[in-house]
């Protein structure tokens, strides 16, 4: 990590949900396929021949998976167990197109509990990258990857803050055009006092989920600090190569200098985790960060 890192184009996940996570893991993964029907655009259902065709397709290929798979084992060919393979695949397939309309229906099923970032205002998109930023520099870390985080704040913690902060643009964003509807009416005493304790709301709110944003930020600023320090402590097993350099020119103040250097992983390490774990408790938001 570093001044090199390349921030992600919100074009390349702009229609990929941010799913609650404790929907079923399997119904979850499905939803990723199906940002059409989540934004409400229908699904290209089959016309119901077609899906009839499919079915009976499919049904053949069922009984034949596991026939085929006996006859697999008890003959020890490979090729018998490679066919049962494929016709389990392209069993599962004509099942799919049999069904239709899955999309449509996850969406029905997890009404609220889902939010496609195309669905989102230029506020909440701009929110919601950053946040999306910070949780990646996270988990594409190499001290995360080597297990020297806190599992808890990667695996369980920031999933739920990414959903929590989606989910909260989208609620905002949706006021946001309810309130610019109203704005285009005649503007009288009774509209504006309505109109402004409600916008009064929206602020605080929109401060609050920049503060939420703003700390995964200071999580990752950390995490990339440990990254930078464990690069550091492995660079210094080299001392001993250079200090042999230093010895053979006779520089004495240079040798001085590699032996004092100080290991700072472990503090880094100590406020990155530190950090995390923050996370598991919000606090209220006392002002806004940009």
């Amino acid at each position: 990590m570093g001044q090199g890192r390349e921030v992600p184009r919100v074009g390349d996940w702009i229609d990929e949900p941010i799913v609650d996570p404790t929907i079923p893991d399997r119904d979850r993964w499905r939803m990723f396929g199906a940002a059409s029907a989540l934004l409400g655009r229908p699904d290209p259902v089959p016309s119901p021949w077609v899906r009839r065709l499919f079915g009976g397709f499919a049904a053949a290929a069922g009984v034949s998976a596991p026939v085929l798979a006996v006859l697999a084992f008890e003959s020890g060919h490979e090729s018998v167990g490679i066919a049962a393979v494929l016709v389990f695949l392209v069993a599962a397939l004509f099942s799919g197109v049999a069904s239709g309309g899955r999309g449509e229906r996850l969406a029905r099923r997890y009404a609220g509990r889902y939010v496609v970032p195309a669905s989102l205002d230029p506020t909440g998109i701009g929110l919601l990258t950053r946040a999306r930023q910070a949780i990646e520099d996270v988990s594409g870390s190499r001290v995360h990857r080597l297990g020297m985080l806190d599992a808890i704040a990667n695996d369980v913690v920031l999933p739920g803050r990414l959903w929590d902060i989606a989910r909260l643009l989208s609620t905002q964003a949706a006021l946001r055009a309810e309130q610019a509807e109203a704005m285009r009416e005649l503007m009288t005493p009774e509209l504006a006092a309505v109109l402004e304790p409600q916008r009064q709301a929206l602020e605080r709110s929109v401060a609050a989920v920049t503060e939420r944003v703003w700390e995964l930020e200071v999580y990752a600023g950390r995490v990339r600090a440990a990254d930078s320090a464990l690069r550091a402590h492995e660079l210094q097993k080299s001392n001993d190569r250079y200090r042999d350099l230093l010895a053979q020119t006779g520089d004495v103040e240079g040798l001085r200098d590699l032996t004092d250097q100080a290991d700072v992983l472990t503090e880094s390490l100590r406020e990155a985790v530190e950090a995390g774990q923050t996370l598991e408790s919000p606090r209220p938001a006392s002002n806004t960060r940009d």
